[in-house]
């Protein structure tokens, strides 16, 4: 198989292994170097924050184990989680216990890689996380400018790359130039209702598979079953809890087959890039 391209993700990323077993860092840092990867390599976790603030990594492997009565990686990780520019960290560890792994799911760390595990296997890991799309695209389609300014400044902290419309005569051209990984549609609007919009977008195979989130003033039991008929996946009610949202938000991100189909996509292209 060919090297990773030197345009390739690879080529510039920095990798920080953090790891208290040498045997095993020294493996990896020299497998992770023939990838095209740059990489520090820190065995305790006080030297990993040193090297995260002064000099942020692409990319993390973290184990979660460590001498320090204290401290073990999950300390770490929930730091990392509370930050909004968000570092994939990939935990590689040899407990295998359920808490621990829903500990590290709960705390959103990109994957758990379970030890023993070959170096080539944890870089095909990174590879796809290295990959995935760095900023989700969200589309919101709402006729009130004020709420679509409010939601624009609401998402974009989270990584969030937003389209607003205010008129939905244009969604068509504007759905195919935004290309959005999420759809936000109001119910009642001029000109076309979002159950409309949404009906239009469920007939069209290349979008029939696009998360697509309502809002609306509307509670009556009616409305609700209207929204889902069509296609909707997910029905949140205005005034807007701005916690509720982001949460909605992320997880039907999370959950998209779009992404999922593409996540996908990258671990084949992982598979073929190899270093002889």
């Amino acid at each position: 198989p060919l090297p990773p391209s030197p345009h390739s993700p690879l080529s510039s990323a920095r990798l920080l292994i953090i790891d208290d077993d040498a045997v095993l860092t020294e493996q990896l840092e020299l497998e992770a170097i023939a990838w095209g990867l740059q990489v520090e390599v820190t065995n305790n976790l006080t030297a990993a924050r040193v090297a995260i603030a002064s000099h942020p990594p692409d990319i993390i492997l973290l184990d979660l184990s460590f001498p320090d009565p204290e401290e073990n990686g999950l300390t770490l990780l929930s730091q990392l989680s509370e930050q909004k520019s968000k570092i994939p960290v990939l935990v590689f560890t040899g407990q295998n216990q359920l808490s621990s792994r829903v500990e590290v799911a709960r705390l959103g760390a990109y994957s758990f890689l379970q030890k023993p595990i070959s170096p080539t296997d944890i870089l095909k890991a990174v590879t796809v996380a290295l990959n995935e799309p760095k900023e989700a695209k969200v589309m919101v389609v709402d006729d009130d400018p004020e709420l679509l300014e409010f939601l624009s400044a609401l998402l974009q902290p989270w990584g969030l790359q937003v389209t607003t419309l205010a008129d939905p005569q244009r969604f068509w051209e504007v759905l195919e130039a935004a290309t959005p990984d999420l759809l936000i549609l109001d119910v009642e609007m001029p000109g076309y209702s979002g159950i409309e919009l949404c009906q239009v977008v469920r007939n069209d195979l290349r979008w029939s598979q696009l998360p697509i989130l309502f809002l609306s003033a509307h509670t009556e039991a009616q409305t609700v079953q209207e929204v889902f008929s069509v296609g909707a996946d997910d029905y949140i009610r205005k005034p807007i809890v701005e916690s509720e949202l982001i949460a909605r938000v992320l997880n039907r991100l999370e959950r998209s087959p779009l992404r999922r189909e593409l996540a996908t996509t990258r671990k084949l292209e992982a598979e073929n890039t190899l270093p002889p």
